[in-house]
C-alpha cells in the first residue's frame, strides 16, 4: 500500500511538473509572438521623425516614442510632401485613393477619386505616391485599365501637378501581365527611378531597377535581370541607391547599396548591407548616413523596424521586436 501511494504521488508530481512546463512554455511562446500596437512600446531614439504603418494606421516615431496619427482606416504607403505634410494611399476593398495629410493625420485634400459610380470593374487603383523634389508634382502608380480585360492590372507610372487644371502625364509603358512598373522616385535632374517587371525567355517574371530621363522614353536598366532587384531608395544627395535584390530566390531579399551617377545614369558595384534575410522597403535617413528597412526578427515572424549604416561595416539593428509593420510601406524618415 505504501509503495502504491508513493507511486501515485510520484505520478501526480510528474503530471503536475509536465503540465507546469507546458503552461510556462505556452506562456513564453505566446508572449514572444504577441503583437503590440506601436503606442504600447518604446524604441531607440533616432534623429528626426519616422512614420510607419501598422493595421492600416499611420504611426509617428519621435524621440523613441510612437504616436498614432490616423485611425486604422486602410492607410498605406505614405511619403513626404511639401510643408511638413504626408501623401498617402487609403485602400478600400476594391479601389484606392491618394490623400494629402497634415502632420496630425487630418485630410488636407483628396487627390484622386477612383471609385466608379457605375460598376466595380471601372474602379481604379493608385499606389506608391512620391512628390518631385520641387514639390509641384506627385508621381504615382495607376491602373489605366484594359477595356477588353478589366481584370488585368498592369500598373503604369503617372505624374500629376497639384494644379487641378493640368492633365496627368503617363510616364511609363508597362509590360503586359507582369504587374507593371512600380515605386517611382523622381530625381532633381528630372529623371525617374522605378522598378520595372518583365518576362524572360523562361516565362519567369523578373524585376530590375530602371531609369528614364523623360516621360514616355524607353529608359534603361540599372541592374541586371539575374540580380532580381526592386524597391529602390535614393539618398537625399542622389549619389547612392539602396535596393532589395533576391537573385531569383523567394525565401529572402538582400539589402544592397551602390553609388549612383545621376548625370550619366550609371550604378556602381553594389555592396551588401543585409544578406539572407527577408528585407523590405528601405528608406534613407535625412542625412543619408543610415538606411531604415523592415524585416522579421525571426523566420516567419511579423515585420519590424531596422536600421543599418549606409556605408556598411556594422550589423543591422532591430529597433522593435513585437510589432507587425506593413512590409509594403517604406518608413518615411524626415527631419524634425
Amino acid at each position: 500500500m505504501r509503495r502504491a501511494l508513493i507511486g501515485a504521488g510520484l505520478l501526480v508530481a510528474m503530471l503536475a511538473f509536465g503540465f507546469g512546463v507546458y503552461q510556462v512554455a505556452g506562456h513564453l511562446r505566446s508572449t514572444r509572438n504577441q503583437v503590440h500596437k506601436p503606442t504600447e512600446v518604446n524604441a531607440p531614439s533616432l534623429p528626426g521623425t519616422v512614420y510607419v504603418i501598422q493595421s492600416g494606421a499611420i504611426y509617428r516615431l519621435h524621440k523613441g516614442t510612437f504616436k498614432q496619427v490616423t485611425g486604422e482606416e486602410g492607410w498605406t504607403q505614405p511619403s513626404a510632401a511639401p510643408d511638413n505634410q504626408l501623401v498617402a494611399v487609403r485602400q478600400d476593398l476594391n479601389y484606392s485613393d491618394m490623400y494629402l495629410l497634415n502632420d496630425a493625420g487630418d485630410t488636407v485634400s483628396q487627390l484622386t477619386h477612383d471609385a466608379s459610380k457605375t460598376s466595380v470593374e471601372s474602379n481604379h487603383w493608385v499606389f506608391y505616391p512620391r512628390f518631385s523634389p520641387d514639390g509641384t508634382t506627385v508621381f504615382y502608380d495607376f491602373d489605366p485599365k484594359d477595356a477588353g480585360a478589366t481584370y488585368r492590372v498592369d500598373l503604369a507610372i503617372f505624374a500629376s501637378r497639384l494644379d487641378s487644371r493640368s492633365r496627368a502625364v503617363v510616364w511609363t509603358r508597362p509590360n503586359d501581365y507582369t504587374g507593371g512598373d512600380v515605386s517611382p522616385i523622381p530625381l532633381r535632374t528630372g529623371a525617374l527611378v522605378y522598378t520595372k517587371y518583365s518576362i524572360d525567355t523562361r516565362s519567369q517574371v523578373i524585376s530590375q531597377i530602371w531609369i528614364q530621363r523623360r516621360a514616355g522614353s524607353p529608359g534603361l536598366a540599372l541592374t541586371t535581370p539575374e540580380m532580381g532587384c526592386y524597391k529602390a531608395a535614393v539618398s537625399p544627395d542622389e549619389t547612392s541607391i539602396a535596393m532589395l535584390c533576391n537573385r531569383g530566390s523567394n525565401q529572402y531579399s538582400d539589402l544592397l547599396v551602390a553609388t549612383f551617377d545621376a548625370q550619366n545614369l550609371v550604378l556602381g558595384p553594389p555592396t551588401t548591407l543585409v544578406s539572407q534575410q527577408l528585407a523590405a522597403s528601405p528608406a534613407f535617413s535625412p542625412d543619408g548616413k543610415t538606411i531604415a528597412f523592415l524585416a522579421p526578427t525571426a523566420p516567419g515572424g511579423p515585420f519590424q523596424l531596422w536600421t543599418v549604416a549606409a556605408a556598411g561595416g556594422s550589423p543591422a539593428r532591430s529597433l522593435t521586436t513585437n510589432l507587425n509593420l506593413d512590409a509594403d510601406s517604406a518608413p518615411v524618415w524626415v527631419q524634425g
